[in-house]
C-alpha cells in the first residue's frame, strides 16, 4: 500500500522542521522523516539573527525561542582576542555593536540548536505536520506528477507518494545525491578538534556579568600564534567548549585519554593549572560547499543539503531556518492550487545567490577570526551582517522587476529603495493599531499596502483575491491624522500618497506602483509572481 502526502521532508534539523512548521501554517500537512531517534542532542549552532526572529514571530514561536537562550536574553559577548586574559583585538558584539533595531522590530535570540529544534518540532505538530523519527529514506524516484519514496522505520519499509520532496538531510544529503545535483565551493578548509569540559571559570570570567553562571553566552576567538582556537560557553552552567584552530588533516581523537584533551585545552586557553574534567572530544571538517542548483524537478534542497558554510559569522543555522521559511509559502501555494509550478523555479534563483554570498562572507570571517593563514588573496570584502540579512534582494525571482533595476544582490537596508525584489522596509505605524510596524502585517498571505490617497486598488482586493483564490488583503497606511506615518512609508517604499506596494508572504516586495494604477495591473502582477497565466479572453 502506498501512502500519499502533499510533501515529504527528509531531515529533521532546523531547515526541515521550519519547512514543516510553515507548510502547516499555510494549510499543508507534510510528512517529515528523520533517521535519528529525536531532535539534535549534540551542541551545535547557536543564535538567531533578528530576521529569523521576525519569521519565528510569524510562526508563533519567537518568544519561546528567545526564552530558550541563556538567561532568556539576546545579550552575548563575542570578541577576537589573544587569550582569555586579553588583549581584545576586535569586538564582534559586547555592547550592542550588532543591534539591528534600526531596520527590524525584533532583537536577537541566543538559543542553541538543541533547544530550538524541539520548539520547532512541537509547533510543526500543532499545525498538522506528521513527524516520524527513527525513519530514513531508502530510495526515491520522481516523475512528472510526483515523487515515490521508500522509507524504513524500525526495520519495516513503506512506500510514500509525495507531490514534492524537500531535501533537508544535511551535508552528505542522499536527496541531493539521488537527484543528481553536484556541488561546488572551496571544499574542506581544514579540520577542527572540539573538546567539551567542566571547570570553574568564575575567576577568568569574573569581569563578564552573567557569563560564568550561564545567564549570558560568550565566545572568544583566540588568535594565539602558537595555537589559535575558540572558547565558548554552553547551556550547561560550568560546561564549556574549546575548538582548536584548523589543521590540514583530520585528527583521530576517538582513543584519546582524557588527560591528552585536557592538556590541549590548558595550552589553548593559556591556563596550565586549570582543573577541568573532559566530557567529550570530537573532530569535524570546516567546509564551504554549495549545491549546483537548489531545485531539480520536484526535489528542492534547503539547509545543509543546499549549502554548507564556514561557521564564523553564525549564519549557518539562521540561513537554514530561513531556507525553510522561504520555500514553504511557495510550496504551499503550488500544492493548494494557488500558484503554477513556475513559482517553485524561483527557489533556486532567489536562495542560491544568497547562499553563495554568505559562504564567501563566512570564509572571510574565518580568515579574520580563526585561520589567517588560509588567506590566498581571493576572499570577498566583508559586508556588514545587517546588510547580509536585511539588504539582500531576490530581483531575479518571483517579482515584477522594474525596468531600471539592474538586479543587484544587496542594498543598504538603512536606506531602503522599496524596489520589487527587496525586503519590505520596517516602518513604525500608529500605536494601538493592528501592528506596531509594517513588518507585523506580513506573513500569512499577500498584502497590498496603499497610500492615504489611493482610490481604486484597495477596493478591488476582495474581488481579485476571490477570482484568484489566494489569501490577499489590503491595508491603507497613513489614514486621517497620520501624516507622519504616511510620509515615512512613502519615503521607505518609494511611492506617493496615491501609490501602492504588493508584499509577498515572506516580506519581500513583489510589485509596486508609485502612483495610481488600475486593478488590472495588480492582478497582472499577482499572476506573474504566481505563475498564473491570464485566462483566455480576459482583459
Amino acid at each position: 500500500m502506498t501512502d500519499e502526502v502533499p510533501a515529504l521532508i527528509v531531515g529533521g534539523g532546523l531547515a526541515g522542521l521550519t519547512a514543516a512548521l510553515f507548510l502547516g501554517l499555510h494549510g499543508v500537512r507534510p510528512l517529515l522523516v528523520e533517521k535519528h531517534p529525536s531532535t539534535s542532542a549534540v551542541m551545535k549552532a547557536r543564535g538567531q539573527y533578528p530576521h529569523v526572529m521576525e519569521a519565528l514571530a510569524i510562526g508563533g514561536v519567537a518568544e519561546r525561542v528567545r526564552a530558550a537562550g541563556p538567561g532568556g536574553s539576546e545579550e552575548f559577548y563575542m570578541v577576537v582576542a589573544k587569550s582569555l586574559a586579553g588583549p581584545v583585538l576586535h569586538s564582534i558584539m559586547t555592547n550592542g555593536e550588532m543591534s539591528m533595531r534600526h531596520v527590524s522590530p525584533q532583537d536577537w535570540a541566543m538559543a542553541s540548536q538543541e533547544r530550538t529544534e524541539p520548539i520547532l518540532a512541537e509547533r510543526a505538530g500543532e499545525l498538522g505536520a506528521e513527524l516520524r523519527f527513527s525513519t530514513e529514506l531508502v530510495s526515491f524516484e520522481q516523475d512528472g506528477s510526483g515523487v515515490t519514496a521508500v522509507l524504513r522505520e524500525n526495520g519495516a519499509e513503506r512506500t510514500v507518494r509525495a507531490g514534492y520532496l524537500v531535501g533537508a538531510d544535511g551535508r552528505r544529503s542522499p536527496v541531493r545525491e539521488g537527484a543528481g545535483i553536484g556541488s561546488h565551493g572551496r571544499g574542506v578548509l581544514g579540520h577542527l578538534l572540539r573538546v567539551f569540559f567542566d571547570a570553574d571559570m568564575s575567576g577568568p570570567l569574573t569581569e563578564l556579568e552573567g557569563v560564568a553562571d550561564g545567564e549570558r553566552f560568550a565566545l572568544f576567538h583566540l588568535l594565539d600564534d602558537s595555537m589559535p582556537g575558540v572558547f565558548y560557553t554552553t547551556d550547561v552552567p560550568g560546561r564549556y567548549g574549546y575548538i582548536r584552530g584548523l589543521t590540514d588533516e583530520p585528527v583521530d581523537c576517538r582513543e584519546w585519554p582524557p588527560e591528552r584533551a585536557a592538556g590541549l585545552v590548558r595550552r589553548g586557553l593559556g591556563m596550565p593549572d586549570l582543573d577541568l574534567r573532559v566530557t567529550g572530544v570530537g573532530e569535524t571538517p570546516l567546509v564551504e560547499s554549495i549545491a549546483d542548483r537548489f531545485t531539480e524537478g520536484r526535489v528542492h534542497l534547503i539547509g545543509d543539503a543546499a549549502k554548507v558554510v564556514p561557521a564564523p559569522g553564525g549564519l549557518g543555522g539562521s540561513t537554514a531556518i530561513m531556507d525553510g521559511f522561504y520555500l514553504a509559502w511557495k510550496l504551499a501555494a503550488v500544492i493548494r492550487g494557488e500558484a503554477g509550478p513556475g513559482l517553485l523555479d524561483s527557489h533556486d534563483a532567489e536562495r542560491r545567490p544568497v547562499a553563495e554570498m554568505i559562504a564567501e562572507q563566512q570564509f572571510a570571517n574565518t580568515l579574520q577570526r580563526l585561520a589567517p593563514g588560509l588567506d590566498d588573496g581571493t576572499a570577498a570584502e566583508i559586508v556588514s551582517p545587517v546588510t547580509q540579512v536585511f539588504g539582500y534582494r531576490c530581483a531575479h525571482g518571483a517579482v515584477v522587476r522594474e525596468p531600471d533595476d539592474r538586479g543587484e544582490l544587496l542594498e543598504d537596508p538603512a536606506k531602503p529603495t522599496g524596489r520589487p525584489g527587496s525586503r519590505a522596509p520596517d516602518v513604525p505605524l500608529e500605536p494601538g493599531g493592528e501592528a506596531d510596524s509594517t513588518i507585523g502585517l506580513f506573513g500569512h498571505g499577500f498584502v497590498l499596502l496603499a497610500g492615504p490617497s489611493e482610490a481604486r486598488l484597495l477596493d478591488s482586493v476582495p474581488e481579485i483575491a476571490g477570482r484568484l483564490g489566494i489569501p490577499l488583503r489590503g491595508r491603507r497606511v497613513g489614514g486621517p491624522g497620520q501624516r507622519a506615518v504616511a510620509d515615512r512609508w512613502a519615503r521607505a517604499y518609494g511611492v506617493t500618497d496615491s501609490g501602492a506596494v504588493l508584499v509577498r508572504p515572506d516580506r519581500f516586495i513583489a510589485w509596486r506602483t508609485p502612483g495610481p494604477a488600475a486593478p488590472a495591473e495588480l492582478e497582472r502582477a499577482l499572476r506573474i509572481v504566481l505563475d498564473r497565466p491570464a485566462e483566455a479572453g480576459a482583459g
